[in-house]
């Protein structure tokens, strides 16, 4: 197939190159992806600083005419490191800056546009921002405050992205807060993700294991797990008592949880301070083992020192990156690559992402007739 006709390209910043890679090392074992795929070249994007700290990105392959998926992560490094644009930072370069990462994100999506990109697809694993989705209440009452997640939409939208990839967006209706040049909001769920983790290393202890949610904004995702493997439900039931001050109150449940093997079940973990709470509840009531399945380690402040202390296992995902896990021999990191390679080959092939990524029985049936094929191949 001749360089006119590869039409998809991948490119990632820093932060999420090995994530690329794997993306990219599955869909190239597929033949069908429509108009060819590039080669992956994990310098085809650089992002430096200027001396007083703005952000000197430069895209050193050719984009026009291609349909870009751009993979950016919101670890960056807020430093000049190397004039000669001749390395890379490592990793524990990088740090987490949400502000920081979204004007990288704009200034790389106007570099495409101009670019003449055919298409850019912004696979953003996490979002920051999508919880500051509604003006807040205190003591009965609006505060002054933005709804920053309708902000960065629009930032997005402006700045070029026709598409957005996202896994376990915190609330379902962002899809409407793009409305103008946006023609896609792909919503992933990482229950296929939890639920391979649960049948690959679980299913041998399952007759102690309790779904459970943090909270009552969390049943309907500890709910799914509870029905789909058929185990019983509780919910955490939590009352915010003044701002920033939140009170757990007791666990709803109709089963005994002495015994128990707990999984707590939530979209993300910042501080660790529900989760916490919550363990020393669920301990109290007789639970033996507690464990957490939280797609996005935000594990802001001492929040993975207090997930140790209280001897919670934190299985996630590698949509925010933990420099320092190693220290942690609690945190369990799932790969994403996967699902987002499905995602993506649904997207440049019309095909259904509901029946690819959303039904977790024909995502196994549709993945274990892939790696056969693989190995017939062979």
């Amino acid at each position: 197939m001749g360089e006119d006709f590869r039409k998809v390209i991948l490119l990632a910043d820093y932060g999420s190159i090995s994530l690329a890679e794997r993306v990219y090392e599955e869909l190239s074992k597929r033949d069908e992806i429509y108009g060819g795929l590039t080669p992956f070249n994990p310098d085809g994007l650089s992002i430096n600083r200027f001396g007083n700290g703005e952000i000197d990105p430069r895209i050193v392959c050719n984009v026009r005419g291609r349909d870009v998926f751009l993979f950016k992560s919101f670890n960056i490094c807020p430093v000049k490191w190397d004039k000669n644009k001749i390395s890379r930072p490592t990793l524990d370069m990088l740090v987490y800056e949400p502000s920081a990462g979204y004007d990288e994100l704009f200034v790389l999506n106007d570099t495409l546009r101009r670019s003449r990109a055919s298409t850019i697809t912004n696979v953003l694993p996490y979002m920051p921002y999508q919880r500051q989705d509604r003006r807040a209440k205190r003591e009965g009452k609006k505060i002054r405050c933005p709804i920053s997640a309708k902000v960065y939409a629009k930032k997005t939208e402006a700045s070029g992205a026709n598409m957005v990839i996202n896994l376990d967006p915190h609330f379902k209706q962002i899809e409407g807060f793009y409305d103008e040049a946006i023609t896609g909001f792909e919503e992933l769920d990482s229950f296929v993700i939890f639920a391979e983790y649960t049948e690959s290393n679980l299913m041998g202890d399952m007759g102690r294991v309790v779904f459970v949610a943090p909270d009552h904004g969390s049943a309907e995702r500890a709910s799914d797990y509870a029905t789909y493997f058929e185990r019983p439900l509780a919910i955490v039931d939590k009352r915010r008592v003044r701002p920033g001050v939140s009170e757990v109150r007791g666990i709803i449940t109709d089963e005994s949880l002495v015994g128990s093997h707990c999984i707590l079940t939530d979209d993300l973990v910042d501080g660790g301070g529900t989760l916490v709470e919550a363990a020393k509840v669920l301990k109290a009531k007789g639970a033996k083992d507690i464990s957490s399945y939280c797609t996005h380690p935000v594990l802001s402040g001492t929040a993975k020192d207090k997930l140790l202390n209280e001897g919670i296992k934190l299985v996630t995902t590698e949509s925010i990156l933990i420099p320092d896990r190693e220290k942690y021999p609690n945190i369990t990191v799932l790969d994403i690559s996967y699902p987002i390679a499905q995602a993506m080959w649904c997207i440049c092939n019309g095909r259904s992402l509901s029946q690819h990524l959303f039904d977790y029985d024909r995502y196994k049936e549709y993945k274990a007739g892939r790696a056969a094929q693989l190995q017939d191949s062979k």
